[in-house]
This record gives structure tokens, C-alpha cells and sequence, in this order.
């Protein structure tokens, strides 16, 4: 183990204390992850086992870092970093971080594997990620109940049982249930049908202190079910005991639910989930790679990042699929052994048309396609129907007029919305990203 020079790890975790005091809890869980090796002058250097999570951190986390810092010590302190091995260097726990979760007990239903430690977070989960580790903070208290929908495959089942893991490493008594919807159901209909409706309600409403829902969607049109979940939400509500569920879209978009439950939903947070960017993509499958003990290096962790872009529980796949040939054959782990496990993955280039840009730049800016197609010209709306005219010009082989008439616009009004992102694209960095993200959609529909 690495020795740490004496007044680095006193000086971190004094940083670390300021920020949790501070309610910075969820940041404090990821800056866990970095290492304090020494301090010299006015700088402190700070290990990182894996450099995109350092580049995440520096974006994200540098501000609040710095104030933690110089609020300590009463000056500016300037942060390095080191490259270091997971097995170089001693962990370092604050006093008030949990003991390790696997020395616990925990309910059968909860997937060790599945924590805050594992989860990584990016602009397409920060808020979701940070309230479920405010809810396993302070459960029944914070965001009550907690509501997170997004498309499948994209971690909301990660943080269901993050939460529920944490909660049970900080209380070892807590009563934590999870199951879906669709158990909640069968659950109910065995009760009614073998007259034990009674301890059905004990068990999810006196013997439960959080109860995590998945894909709650299911409920709907379920009419006696919702009826009963209604009650128990009720109760649980009540006496600030914690409920988060997870559902493919919002509440007021699951056909047949009731409006009660719709309301009730509505009490505390809605958040979503979006696809990962592409950074996002090449740190989960860093993390996922290190975790097994797989070294990806840059070109091969771009190649499958650039190829699947749906979803994470795909991308795990791939990453399982590829190592899982490379370990039985024997055969390099490259860009061309990639291609070759994951042809069914990535099909042939279909020709694009107006029509799916259109629908994937209306899905990228959470717009609906008739908004692209419309007359507002209010700014958020004006700026995507630019962009989605500009992909067509760029990657279609129609025309003007073409791309006008699929706009309801003329010929001059599209040339000067590609005129202007063109302009624009070399310099504005935010676009830039917009622009590089979208085009890795479209290679892939």
C-alpha cells in the first residue's frame, strides 16, 4: 500500500466533512473514489484509478472541491492528480462513511452489485442519481415519494436497489421492500383469493419502512389493484415512511391510472433518465471493465461506445459479449474483433431520410416533431428546427425545397438556418456537442 504524505488525508477528509455538512452528501459518495497522496505548498495531489471519472470530477466537482479546500485552510489549494492503481493504495473512510455494504445483511431481493459506488453518473442522470442518494439519506423525508421514469435499460432498476443497499448499510434494522409492480399484483390477487388480505396490508404497510416499486406502470387499468396500492401509498405516506418507484413515462401519461394516483405520484419529485452521451457510454464501460478486471484500452472502449448508444443494459452486453470471445478464443481485444461480435448490433447505414432526423432531433430536445414542423419561433424550439434542417442538408442528398417542404418552410428559410449553425458550429462548444451527439444517433437508426 502507498504511504500518504502526513496532512494529505487530514486535510481531504476535513474537505470531505465540509461539503457533507454542507448537504453535499451525493458529491461527497463520489469523491470517496479519489485517493489523497501528498500536499506540498499550496497544492494537494489526489489519486484517480480511472482518468475519464478525473475528467467527469474537474467538469462537475472542481468548484465545489476548491471552496471545501480553501475553507479548511484558509487559502487556495490547488488540485493534482496522479494516475494510481486500484491495489497501490489504501482506501480512505471518513468517520461517518458506512462500513461496507456485503457485511450486512440484506433482504434476498436486493442485487448487492447495485449501488451508488457502481452507478455512473453523468448530465443524463445527475438529478435522478442525486435524489435517490438524498432519499437513501433520509428516507420518508427527502422527496416523498420519488417518481423516476426514463427508457428501458437506463439504470432506473440500479438505483432502486442503491437506494434500498444504502439505506440497510446505515440501518441495519430497516424494513426495505422492493418488487415490481406486477408482483404488487400478483401479491394482492393470491390475497384476496386465499382471504389474507389482512397480512398483505400488515406486510406493506406496518412492516415496511421502504417500499421501492418498479416499472409502476403496469398498474394502470388495473383498477382493483390501484385501488389497494392507493391505500398503502396512503399509508406509508402517513407515517414519512419512504416510497420510490420507477415507470417508462411520467405519471400523467400511464393509460388507466387513476387520477388519485396521479396526484399522488405528483407530491414529491418527478425526474427522468435519458440515454447516455457518449462520454457517459465510455466511462460506464471503463467502470464496468475495471470492475471486471478487463483492460479496454481507448480505441476499443470508443468503437463499442460509438456503435451502441440505446441503452446501458446493451451496452453491458456488448462489453460481456466482446471480453466473453476474448477470454474463450484467446483473440486480441480489438476495433475488429468488435465488429465481428457485435455485427447483429451494428447493421448496415440505412439511408437517412428527413422524416427520421426530424424525429430524432424532436426526441434529443424533448420536443414534439410537429413543433419542428410549426411556425413558434420561440428560442429552444427555433434552435432545433435550425439543427434538424441542417442535418438534412448535411446528410441527406435532398434539396432545399425538399427539406422545406418537410418543414412547411421555403427554400430561403432553410438555407439561412444551415447558413447560421454552420457559422456556428466551429465555435459555439455547446453545439458542437449537440451536433456530434445527434450525428452518433442517426449513424445508428
Amino acid at each position: 500500500m502507498a504511504d500518504l504524505t502526513p496532512g494529505a488525508k487530514e486535510l481531504w477528509q476535513s474537505a470531505l466533512e465540509r461539503l457533507r455538512n454542507d448537504g453535499q452528501t451525493y458529491v461527497v459518495s463520489q469523491l470517496l473514489q479519489l485517493h489523497p497522496l501528498k500536499l506540498e505548498a499550496d497544492a494537494l495531489t489526489l489519486g484517480v484509478e480511472d482518468l475519464f471519472f478525473r475528467d467527469w470530477v474537474d467538469d462537475h466537482y472542481s468548484e465545489l472541491m476548491g471552496t471545501a479546500l480553501a475553507g479548511v485552510t484558509g487559502a487556495p489549494v490547488r488540485v493534482l492528480w496522479e494516475k494510481v492503481e486500484k491495489s497501490s493504495i489504501a482506501p480512505v473512510f471518513t468517520q461517518t462513511t458506512p462500513p461496507p455494504i456485503a457485511s450486512l445483511r440484506r433482504p434476498a431481493r436486493l442485487n448487492e452489485r447495485f449501488t451508488f459506488e457502481t452507478y455512473v453518473v453523468s448530465d443524463s442522470n445527475q438529478l435522478p442519481a442525486a435524489a435517490a442518494y438524498a432519499v437513501s439519506e433520509s428516507p420518508g423525508r427527502a422527496y416523498n415519494p420519488l417518481f423516476i421514469y426514463g427508457g428501458t435499460g437506463l439504470g432506473k432498476t440500479h438505483l432502486l436497489h442503491a437506494i434500498g443497499n444504502r439505506i440497510i448499510s446505515r440501518q441495519a434494522g430497516a424494513r426495505v421492500l422492493y418488487l415490481s409492480s406486477e408482483e404488487f399484483t400478483n401479491q394482492f390477487i393470491e390475497s384476496v383469493r386465499d382471504q389474507k388480505m389482512t397480512e398483505f396490508r400488515r406486510r406493506f404497510r406496518e412492516e415496511c419502512d421502504v417500499l421501492l416499486i418498479d416499472d409502476i406502470q403496469f398498474l394502470g387499468k388495473k383498477q382493483e389493484t390501484q385501488n389497494e396500492f392507493f391505500y398503502t401509498f396512503n399509508a406509508l405516506h402517513q407515517m414519512s415512511k419512504a416510497v420510490v418507484m420507477t415507470s417508462d413515462t411520467v405519471p400523467s401519461e400511464i393509460p388507466g391510472l387513476e387520477d388519485r394516483l396521479r396526484s399522488r405520484f405528483a407530491m414529491g419529485l418527478i425526474t427522468d433518465v435519458h440515454e447516455p452521451t457518449f462520454e457517459a457510454r465510455m466511462a460506464i464501460l471503463k467502470k464496468k471493465a475495471a470492475a471486471e478486471g478487463v483492460n479496454l484500452t481507448d480505441k476499443v472502449t470508443n468503437f463499442i461506445a460509438r456503435h451502441v448508444v440505446k441503452n446501458v443494459r446493451e451496452l453491458e452486453g456488448a462489453l460481456i459479449k466482446v471480453t466473453a470471445v476474448h477470454a474463450l478464443t484467446g483473440q486480441p481485444l480489438t476495433e475488429e474483433l468488435c465488429a465481428q461480435v457485435l455485427a447483429d448490433l451494428i447493421p448496415a447505414q440505412k439511408a437517412l431520410d428527413a422524416e427520421t432526423i426530424q424525429r430524432e432531433v424532436a426526441r434529443f430536445y424533448k420536443l414534439p416533431v410537429d413543433e419542428l414542423r410549426g411556425e413558434r419561433r420561440v428560442k429552444h424550439v427555433a434552435h432545433a428546427r435550425q439543427v434538424a434542417m441542417y442535418l438534412c442538408r448535411t446528410l441527406t442528398a435532398a434539396s432545399l425545397p425538399e427539406i422545406g417542404k418537410r418543414f412547411n418552410k421555403d427554400h430561403s428559410t432553410v438555407l439561412t438556418s444551415v447558413r447560421k449553425i454552420e457559422s456556428l458550429k466551429d465555435s459555439d462548444e455547446q453545439l458542437k456537442l449537440e451536433l456530434g451527439e445527434l450525428s452518433q444517433k442517426l449513424a445508428t437508426v
